[in-house]
């Protein structure tokens, strides 16, 4: 909770300003103010990063099928994947069944076969009377260890799994509302809707702007499902749908959350112009069902999504997919989702993962180590961050962290965006999660292939900056994603894009108990929001706070703080949006209340600058 400092101090420690000498370093000694020893922090440790500069970085490339010379690109086959599932491995290796002990399985075709041609060939093995139990596209039978081996050489069998199995996969999405702003908002900030002005980029490829084909960009959506009767998803945009939970041809969305991933990575904005575009609103749509109505799956589902898609990539020209669900269950149980998803990305279309909605600490106890086994093991995952309409630049809370060396792939905007309301027609809603974030950074990619198609480059790959601590961090992984510098490069155009913004940084600090380190920072416009973010680094619960001087307020004189923020008392993450800030140098810093910790401190504005003491 943001606290105002009232409190009367009865004793005030004030030091002669004249014998008063700058202090810098952590140990140094400073002005005790309500029994915290306020240092001056040294202005040359801050790094400052405006969209005009030049420290932006640019990422490994990516080398999209969509771009391959046709020769280049291998023959597409299905996947060879192991048909049992690790349950059912575990059943059939463990030695502690006979051949005749009868155990229940589920069994999953392979696509190109119908029910009937299916069935025949049960019957064909296994005679006419093998009962089964139809679920969804699924068959469910009771067959002898023994049959397991014939049902596992036959052709037509895509997978044998545990009938019983428990769900353990969850779409990463963290609240819902009605209210938000717009999703030009996040748009506007990365520079989406001038790149798509100036450089005429949508995804749409096949020069009809009124239809959707395979000749588009195409986004794989795997996820609850799509809404195409919403007005932003209409109009054929779904060029492909397959229904793992209940087999059903027409695409639907009896949860939601798919229809406002699918309508921010590619939605029209129709039912709210101007304001609710999509990234890539030319790009066609290929719906993959693999959640359930109540927003829960299974692992044999995401398999057989994926599988899916991996054995249609060539059939619906699929350039990219977009997997805003997460799991935390063990590698060895979701080895086939993390095998497919790397087969996925080495034909060309990378699958975009959500790092997961963890980091606030209220579902797994911790808050570092909380990314979703998916993320943890394949190399293109997405967090979530605020953007400066939303109180940013700066990580969300709940966008799940990594531990040591290892995090997300990248950060985009995931805090309060307003996307299509399934089953609604023209409604919206409000949410926020690495569910968000991920379609923004899918969507991005296909405005990239749309500019390096049109302009006939064979690689792109994405521009960022930095965030947190220098370089590849636990937290933002490679930076936050820049979408004008991503699309520009991409095309090889030529352009500039500023959101008139200045991010400002103390990238690694640290601070004693019972110390403040404060750095003068000039704000010359009240327009903006004032924002201010702080990331505890160390993994031991180290409490650390958020110290403010607003102009007026000078501690080296020892005057009291405008603002403690200490909220958190375990979360390693502080954070505050001043409306309407004053003009005039704020004095910001990090204090060791109850701890002592390494922190990064992170200050995003309108015209704002390093200030002097």
């Amino acid at each position: 909770m943001l606290k105002r400092h009232m409190c009367l101090m009865t004793l005030i420690t004030i030091l002669i300003f004249s014998f008063l000498t700058p202090i810098y370093g952590d140990s140094a000694k400073g002005i005790v103010i309500d029994g915290i020893n306020v240092q001056q922090g040294a202005d040359k440790d801050l790094s400052i990063f405006e969209i005009s500069s030049d420290e932006i970085i640019e990422l490994p490339p990516f080398k999209p099928r969509l771009l391959s010379p046709i020769q280049d690109i291998e023959k597409h086959e299905r996947w060879k994947g192991n048909k049992l599932t690790w349950e059912i491995r575990q059943m059939k290796e463990s030695g502690k069944f006979a051949k005749d002990d009868v155990i229940k399985v589920q069994i999953s075709p392979y696509f190109e076969f119908t029910d009937e041609e299916f069935l025949m060939k049960i019957k064909e093995n296994f005679g006419e009377d093998m009962e089964y139990e139809k679920v969804g596209p699924r068959y469910n039978l009771d067959i002898t260890i023994e049959q397991l081996d014939i049902l596992e050489a036959m052709d037509e069998v895509m997978r044998i799994a545990d009938p019983d199995e428990e769900q353990n996969v969850t779409i990463s999405h963290e609240t819902n509302s009605d209210i938000g702003l717009n999703l030009d908002a996040a748009t506007e900030m990365m520079g989406i809707k001038k790149a798509r002005s100036d450089f005429g980029v949508t995804g749409d490829l096949d020069g009809n702007k009124t239809k959707y084909s395979k000749n588009d960009v195409v986004i794989a959506i795997v996820d609850t499902g799509i809404d195409a009767g919403h007005i932003d998803l209409d109009g054929g945009k779904v060029i492909g749908w397959y229904d793992v939970v209940n087999g059903e041809s027409k695409p639907y969305d009896d949860h939601g959350h798919g229809t406002h991933v699918a309508s921010i990575a590619a939605g029209t904005g129709e039912g709210d112009p101007n304001n609710q575009v999509g990234f890539a609103p030319g790009a066609a749509l290929v719906g993959v069902k693999v959640m359930d109505k109540y927003g829960g799956g299974y692992t044999t589902h995401i398999i057989d999504g994926l599988q899916w898609i991996y054995d249609n990539i060539d059939k619906y020209n699929i350039d990219v997919v977009n997997m805003s669900i997460g799991t935390h269950s063990s590698y060895k149980n979701v080895k086939e989702v993390i095998d497919l998803i790397n087969d996925i990305d080495r034909k060309g279309v990378p699958v975009f993962v959500a790092a997961g909605n963890e980091g606030d600490g209220r579902e797994l106890g911790r808050y570092y180590d909380t990314l979703s086994t998916y993320a943890k093991y394949t190399s293109t995952s997405v967090g979530s961050v605020r953007d400066p309409y939303e109180g940013g630049w700066g990580l969300s809370k709940f966008s799940s962290r990594g531990t040591g060396n290892q995090g997300p792939y990248i950060v985009a905007p995931g805090h309060n965006i307003r996307a299509a309301r399934a089953n609604s027609r023209k409604g919206y809603k409000t949410d926020s999660g690495t569910s968000m974030s991920t379609p923004a950074v899918t969507g991005t990619y296909a405005l990239m292939l749309d500019a390096a198609y049109t302009r006939g480059n064979s690689e792109i790959s994405f521009s960022g900056f930095d965030m947190g601590p220098t370089g590849y961090d636990k937290l933002y992984g490679n930076g936050n994603l820049l979408g004008y510098e991503s699309i520009k490069r991409a095309g090889r155009y030529s352009g500039s894009f500023d959101n008139y913004r200045t991010y400002i940084r103390k990238p690694e600090g640290y601070v004693n108990k019972g110390d403040a380190v404060i750095f003068p920072i000039e704000v010359n416009s009240s327009t903006v929001d004032l924002n201010v973010n702080l990331l505890i680094l160390d993994e031991n619960n180290e409490d650390l706070d958020i110290v403010i001087w607003e102009p007026g307020a000078n501690p080296l004189e020892g005057d009291p703080w405008t603002y403690l923020i200490g909220e958190e008392k375990e979360m390693p993450h502080e954070h505050i949006s001043i409306k309407n800030p004053k003009r005039g140098t704020y004095y910001i810093g990090v204090a060791g209340m109850r701890d002592s910790g390494n922190y990064s401190l992170e200050i995003t504005g309108y015209n704002i600058e390093i200030g002097e003491w």
